[in-house]
């Protein structure tokens, strides 16, 4: 790698796609002494293990994770809509990755062809990294002086990351391990007689393996960046990209798959603090109020500034809008299925009214399948207003079919 970079070339001036292969995994290196933080950070890292499930402290051995959520701020509920991931249609010519992650990288949940994002907010004199262990994340990785996206194992994307900040010193990288959630697809999925078959929680679950293997490289990630003496200047920002179903993946209909859990540490954070509510849309804003800069306008979210060690005041009640606005899309699916149903068990001729007051709710909900046109109601709060005056509408027809059987 050294090599690479030896030819004299400026590579903060440079948009490199960086490639290795690597033959022997990372080595899991003792425990990171304490560290005496600078008071703000230099450098931000977003390490997303892929598919997070707000579970994971119950029932993975998380030694690094533990020790960073005992040292600084743990987030306990971090909630964003259900992940889907459309290959086709409007959001497909947006974005090559599910809803979650140009939403994370935002700040808001109306995604369109205006929408900012974080690394728009640092001057393009100050070189950003984007790692990822996948070529999923393609559309969001645009603009990022160092970049690595390729297929492989986790081990490779710590490796690339910590070339990146030796050779460059990005001011925000964002390093993505993919493997945890891969695994927890092979659990929904696998035909095999196995014990993990739909249970990530079972003892050899290819996820329980792999996420336990990312809380070790996330030891590797910070014991390289100690070497490197930039351990002190950096805040670490751990979270999923979105949660993960007890069975696996993230199925639309899993509300665990719309939460993961977070922990910040590190320049800048206090210690010690637990908070049991976030939002997706909240990580841009924390960010960018740690590293001195301005989110993008389209921003929706707040800082979380409970986590910040520079914040003394009180904070102020918020509202958990995300967390509502999926218990209006689950309730909306699970609605939807029922007066469907209910409405195949009357005659013929009493359908017909009832159809044409349930087309006119659908028409106008906005749950995730109409994710793009979300923008249509301005504000998360008119999004919220309307899908609750449409489950008023469907309570209410659902309970005039169920009457008239």
């Amino acid at each position: 790698m050294d090599r690479f970079f030896g030819s004299g070339l400026s590579v903060r001036c440079l948009r490199i796609v960086f490639l290795v292969t690597v033959c022997t995994p990372l080595a899991v290196e003792a425990q990171v002494p304490a560290v005496v933080f600078s008071s703000g950070p230099e450098h931000a890292v977003l390490f997303v293990i892929d598919g997070l499930s707000y579970k994971v402290w119950d029932r993975l051995r998380i030694p690094t994770l533990r020790r960073l959520a005992r040292e600084g701020a743990l987030v306990e509920r971090d909630y964003l809509p259900p992940p889907a991931d459309p290959r086709t249609g409007a959001y497909a010519e947006l974005h090559s990755c599910s809803i979650p992650n140009p939403i994370l990288m935002s700040g808001t949940v109306f995604i369109t062809k205006e929408t900012g994002y974080i690394r728009q907010c640092f001057p393009t004199s100050e070189a950003t990294a984007f790692v990822a262990n996948t070529t999923a994340y393609t559309s969001i990785a645009a603009g990022y002086e160092y970049s690595y996206q390729q297929e492989g194992a986790d081990d490779e994307s710590v490796r690339s990351a910590l070339a990146f900040m030796r050779t460059g010193r990005p001011r925000f990288m964002r390093v993505h391990l993919q493997n945890p959630g891969s695994a927890g697809f092979e659990c929904m999925t696998t035909k095999k007689d196995v014990d993990w078959r739909s249970d990530i929680w079972a003892a050899d679950s290819p996820y329980r393996i792999a996420t336990e293997r990312a809380d070790s490289l996330l030891e590797v990630f910070l014991e390289g960046l100690n070497k490197l003496g930039v351990l002190e200047k950096t805040v670490i920002i751990v979270l999923g990209d979105h949660g993960q179903d007890d069975g696996g993946w993230h199925p639309l209909q899993s509300p665990d798959a719309a939460i993961t859990t977070m922990v910040l540490w590190g320049a800048g954070i206090k210690g010690n603090i637990r908070v049991p509510y976030a939002e997706h849309i909240d990580i841009v804003p924390t960010i960018c109020a740690l590293m001195g800069v301005e989110p993008p306008k389209t921003s929706q979210g707040r800082v979380i500034a409970e986590t910040l060690a520079r914040f003394n005041g009180a904070v102020e009640p918020r509202a958990y809008r995300i967390k509502e606005l999926n218990g209006q899309l689950f309730e909306y699916q699970k609605s939807l299925a029922e007066i469907l149903y209910a409405l195949g068990q009357l005659p013929s001729p009493k359908q017909g009214s009832f159809h044409y007051r349930l087309d006119a709710i659908r028409q106008n909900f906005y749950d995730i399948y109409r994710f793009t046109e979300w923008p249509r109601l301005r504000t998360l709060d008119n999004l919220l207003t309307n899908n609750q005056t449409e489950l008023e509408e469907l309570r209410e027809l659902l309970k005039e079919v169920r009457g008239a059987r």
